[in-house]
């Protein structure tokens, strides 16, 4: 998500947590049922769920429960100034019923929502007040929700040091309770920098990743497997860039990251990459894509087909993409 998305792009870019069910966004589609949205993908890159989770909107993220019965992404409004997330769930009948917006969001610019591999907390930045005596939005900071027997919790703001006057977007957590983010600090290497909040007994310690992830150009949206050995991540302005950002690998080896790899021309492409996130089960890779068929029409438009294809998911605004996790493992 994010306004660094803007920052990025353009650079180049009270909460009550009720559990009171929410009508769906849309009924006017049949509903899916089975794991994945009863699809699957291989090893060529596929649009993900066109025409329930890729629309005419502006889609990101795409996160899984651990127990695959939940699906968290977040819709950006066309000039990105506001992000909602939505959700869809599995009901007895294994049928995809949706999308709500998430109990904690829908009031404040909320994204990059991410779920801890035991499933017990969700992640996600927002631009609500610190606290219910403030009416005036922050920057974007990283938030906490935990689930109990009656959904989740209210949302808890990370504080300092992890949370800062500046922005901070995009969370990860490992399984050891590291804290992975991108924020543009003074001692950022480039425009923006890739960050660990490591737990100690005193609090958290933040630290950069180091060159071999961060470059003078500028990086974000990191994903960190919950094992903490790999890390996927975005960067632009690189000379191995293939358009506007494209997704880099990196793994760890002897406590150390290998130099980041670009994930190429199979993920990235001339346009703009980003928010990665692995299924829970380790079987798909999942991110977001400004790829698009270009508008010229050798026969010419007329109206009603140029408003057709603006309505499309094919209409410039970024969508979900997914492809087969095995192809990751080319990067080892």
């Amino acid at each position: 998500m994010k306004s660094y998305h803007l920052f990025v792009l353009a650079g180049l870019f009270f909460i009550a947590c009720s559990n009171t069910e929410q009508k769906p966004l849309t009924e006017k589609i049949p509903r899916p049922s089975g794991n994945y949205f009863g699809l699957s993908v291989d090893t060529t890159a596929q649009m993900f769920a066109e025409g329930i989770i890729s629309k005419a909107y502006q889609e990101l993220n795409a996160v899984f429960s651990p127990d695959g019965k939940e699906f968290y992404y977040t819709i950006a409004d066309p000039g990105r100034s506001f992000y909602t997330i939505f959700y869809y769930k599995q009901n007895e009948k294994a049928t995809w019923d949706g999308p709500f917006v998430a109990p904690f969001s829908g009031k404040y610019s909320d994204a990059d929502p991410f779920i801890t591999s035991d499933g017990k907390q969700l992640y996600f930045i927002s631009r609500r007040p610190i606290d219910q005596s403030s009416k005036e939005p922050k920057d974007f900071d990283i938030w906490m929700v935990e689930r109990t027997e009656s959904g989740w919790s209210e949302a808890q703001n990370l504080g300092a040091p992890i949370n800062t006057s500046t922005n901070e977007f995009y969370v990860s957590v490992t399984d050891e309770g590291s804290i992975f983010y991108s924020a543009a600090y003074d001692d950022a290497i480039g425009r923006s920098d890739i960050y660990e909040a490591k737990p100690t007994d005193q609090g958290y310690v933040v630290e950069n990743l180091g060159p071999n992830i961060n470059s003078p150009t500028g990086e974000g949206d990191p994903y960190v497997s919950p094992d903490g050995k790999m890390i996927i991540f975005m960067s632009w302005g690189r000379s191995d860039d293939l358009g506007r950002g494209d997704l880099y690998i990196s793994f760890k080896e002897e406590g150390a990251w290998k130099p980041a790899v670009n994930l190429g021309k199979r993920i990235n492409s001339e346009f703009f990459e980003y928010c990665p996130m692995l299924s829970p089960d380790g079987q798909y890779f999942f991110w977001t894509s400004y790829q698009y068929t270009p508008f010229q029409n050798a026969a010419g438009w007329d109206y009603e087909g140029y408003a057709k294809r603006l309505e499309s998911a094919d209409n410039s605004l970024g969508n979900v993409y997914w492809i087969a996790a095995s192809v990751l493992e080319e990067y080892r």
